[in-house]
């Protein structure tokens, strides 16, 4: 966390962002083998996707104001976390190859270029960043496999066992 205040809260945002960015990678992914395969893609469609994104950051905006009207915090501003909003939203827009809206990338006929930095860089590094950790002090938050061994029927599987729970809590 910055100026190594609130570090919990830091960690939640931290893992928040890890996941829904893994969210918007498949996302973006899927968008792009639907619209290749069914071809409906329209210039509606990506007008609407335009649309919603604008709408997103009044919205942002919005909220934004209102966790902000006591005054700006240490190192930020309201007006910084506005830009890093449009700036984040320019972004997803080109991972959706479309047109952006605020000025952050530029289409230069072969792909996009950023033409405004970052709006808060020190981000980047924060929530991107290699987190490094005692391994045997901290819990593990990368996402994993379940255990393939075992079975769902039977004594022994996977409703079996719920039903001993679940008769040992009716008791």
């Amino acid at each position: 966390p910055r100026h190594n205040k609130m570090k919990g809260m830091g960690q939640v945002v931290s893992w928040s962002v890890r996941d829904e960015s893994l969210h918007c990678e498949g996302i973006v992914n899927l968008y792009h083998e639907w619209a290749k395969e069914t071809g409906a893609v329209t210039q509606s469609v990506k007008d609407d996707i335009i649309d919603v994104a604008t709408t997103m950051v009044d919205l942002e905006d919005k909220f934004i104001d209102l966790a902000f009207e006591l005054g700006d915090v240490e190192g930020m501003t309201a007006q910084d976390i506005k830009n890093y909003i449009r700036y984040i939203a320019d972004w997803r827009l080109t991972q959706l190859r479309l047109p952006t809206k605020f000025g952050f990338f530029k289409y230069d006929g072969h792909g996009y270029e950023q033409v405004q930095s970052h709006p808060l860089p020190w981000l980047t590094e924060i929530l991107n960043g290699v987190e490094h950790a005692n391994f045997f002090e901290q819990r593990a938050t990368e996402y994993s496999k379940a255990s393939t061994q075992g079975t769902w029927e039977g004594s022994a599987g996977v409703w079996g066992n719920f039903d001993k729970l679940y008769k040992k809590d009716a008791a």
